[in-house]
């Protein structure tokens, strides 16, 4: 892979956060506007690839229709040198995959929080017109403070009207597998409620430990996702509480009219209930490398 350059343009590459086969991520000094930004950069065997420059400007479109202090904020797309860059807020802290795997049990304090403000980030999303529908840990960005931030908005998209659904053709679906609700997997038309379904599975990962379904191979695990009825939590975590095993239950309903109505009741019932029966007690040192 060809090493890019130091400087894009008022750019000064810094440190490489992400890794793709077309782009990759860096933190950046913006020298024209003098602060510290990030980066997404398509490299230059595809800085000619129309998808790849279709994709980044639907990033930015999508990006500039939200204003929540939970969702990363898209500055601009420009080309520099040749290659296409997505400027954006630098919130330099590990994702919430990364976090779980070094140690689920480091997040639980954190999670009462955590859950509730994707859930407001989600909802703003949706208030807006769009659905994120790859709502995952890794999408979510979280600091020691418990601020947020809900990235990657490759596939959101806008749910279709009344006569949109009526004519809506199937399509490939979209999506992670671990965390796709029944109507992605059917190639049904974009539903805020499959974000719901989305952030149940995420939610569940995060208290479990694990994901909600598993397989050994894609198409098993996607129809576990059809039709097999979620696990219960507390199996994996006895601390969490009924009323917070009942609520992920519902958000993982195979049918969207079973799940809570809206992202904004779902943030309602966490902020409400106890999602554990007893604190947990944070660990003494976390040492999230990056993350303070």
């Amino acid at each position: 892979m060809a090493k890019l350059p130091d400087r894009l343009g008022p750019l000064v590459l810094s440190q490489q956060l992400g890794l793709g086969r077309q782009c990759q991520v860096w933190s950046a000094k913006d020298t024209a506007a003098d602060r510290q930004v990030a980066v997404k950069i398509i490299l230059a065997g595809y800085a000619d690839d129309r998808q790849q420059r279709r994709q980044l400007e639907h990033e930015l479109r999508v990006g500039r229709e939200l204003d929540h202090p939970g969702v990363i904020r898209v500055d601009r797309l420009v080309v520099y040198d040749g290659f296409p860059c997505l400027v954006m807020e630098l919130f330099q802290h590990p994702n919430l995959r990364r976090l779980v795997t070094g140690g689920q049990e480091r997040l639980l304090s954190r999670l009462p929080v955590l859950l509730a403000v994707v859930a407001d980030a989600l909802g703003h999303m949706h208030s807006r017109g769009w659905v994120h529908r790859d709502v995952k840990p890794a999408n979510v960005l979280a600091n020691k403070a418990s601020e947020v931030k809900v990235i990657d908005f490759a596939i959101a998209a806008h749910p279709p009207g009344a006569i949109g659904r009526l004519f809506w053709q199937r399509k490939q679906p979209q999506g992670t597998p671990s965390s796709m609700s029944p109507e992605q997997i059917r190639g049904q038309p974009p539903d805020p409620r499959s974000d719901i379904y989305s952030l149940g599975c995420m939610a569940f990962e995060l208290l479990a430990g694990h994901p909600p379904f598993t397989g050994s191979n894609t198409h098993e695990l996607l129809t576990r996702h059809l039709y097999t009825a979620p696990p219960v939590v507390e199996a994996a975590n006895s601390n969490v509480s009924g009323a917070a095993s009942k609520l992920l239950r519902q958000m993982m309903a195979k049918k969207p009219a079973d799940r809570p109505s809206a992202m904004a009741d779902v943030a309602v019932q966490l902020r409400q209930m106890r999602l554990f029966d007893r604190d947990p007690q944070p660990p003494v040192a976390e040492g999230d490398a990056g993350s303070n």
